[in-house]
């Protein structure tokens, strides 16, 4: 089962200005700071939605690509993550970032990062051990 979308996350040339315009301009909070996967990030709540400012795509390196900034993809928190793969693959998803368990400051989650056939790029994610809630 989908329970929602998690996050949205965006590429940004400049981490740090972009974080504070969306602080400033948007009222944002910025909740937690780090590398995640070899990625900088910054998470900001605004409001209900969690945004994640990241300098590059955690799959970027991957797949040799210099993707453009902006929009870089959607997160939707899973409650079997496991069977949405198996669902995901039967469907003909390209995965970019097999799946896989990383520890952040605020949990522990098992990830994967797919394309669709039509390309747009989405994660999924199934919290295994929340530490503190963002």
């Amino acid at each position: 089962m989908i329970k929602g979308i998690w996050n949205y996350t965006i590429k940004a040339e400049d981490v740090e200005a972009t974080t504070q315009f969306y602080l400033v301009h948007m009222a944002g909070e910025l909740k937690k700071s780090g590398v995640v996967l070899g990625s900088q990030y910054r998470l900001i709540r605004l409001g209900q939605t969690r945004m994640i400012v990241m300098d590059k795509a955690p799959y970027e390196d991957q797949w040799g690509w210099n993707l453009p900034y902006g929009f870089l993809h959607i997160v939707y928190e899973v409650t079997d993550h496991d069977k949405h793969v198996e669902m995901l693959r039967q469907g003909g998803a390209k995965f970019l970032y097999e799946p896989t368990i990383i520890e952040t400051d605020w949990d522990r989650r098992k990830i994967a990062f797919f394309e669709y056939p039509d390309g747009a790029r989405t994660e999924i994610m199934q919290i295994l051990e929340e530490k503190e809630p963002v």
